[in-house]
């Protein structure tokens, strides 16, 4: 049976909520070693994403948050990969089929995926 993006995805997910300062996801960007947290909404719906990047080069520690690339769960890990690619972005949140976050997915869980490697996410989390 193949991968789908639900087997490597981290289920522990770290995000902001709409109407947050993006500043404020800074601390747990460098805690836990990731590059993205999602904006999600009162309904746990995915509304935007604040990245590392987009946090380097805002003006008085305010960013625009980048649009939101979002995958579903059943989703094969070889069609979540082929998005990354046409998006030219490193992550995507993974929802279920109500468009509620689930987990995120990065460019190397899709590397490891697709060589057949078991997902592996920062030790952080292992805490979290």
């Amino acid at each position: 049976m193949l991968p789908t993006v639900a087997d490597i995805m981290n289920p522990k997910l770290l995000y902001i909520r709409v109407g947050d300062r993006p500043s404020l996801a800074r601390g747990k960007l460098l805690e836990f070693g990731v590059t993205a947290v999602p904006v999600l909404d009162d309904e746990h719906r995915p509304a935007g994403l604040v990245s590392l990047r987009d946090l380097a080069h805002a003006d008085d520690g305010v960013s625009q948050e980048e649009p939101v690339r979002v995958i579903n769960g059943s989703a094969s890990v070889e069609d979540g990969a082929r998005m990354l690619a046409e998006y030219g972005t490193h992550q995507l949140v993974v929802v279920d089929d109500g468009g509620r976050a689930i987990g995120i997915v990065s460019a190397v869980d899709f590397v490891r995926g697709l060589l057949g490697f078991p997902a592996a996410h920062p030790r952080a989390f292992d805490r979290f």
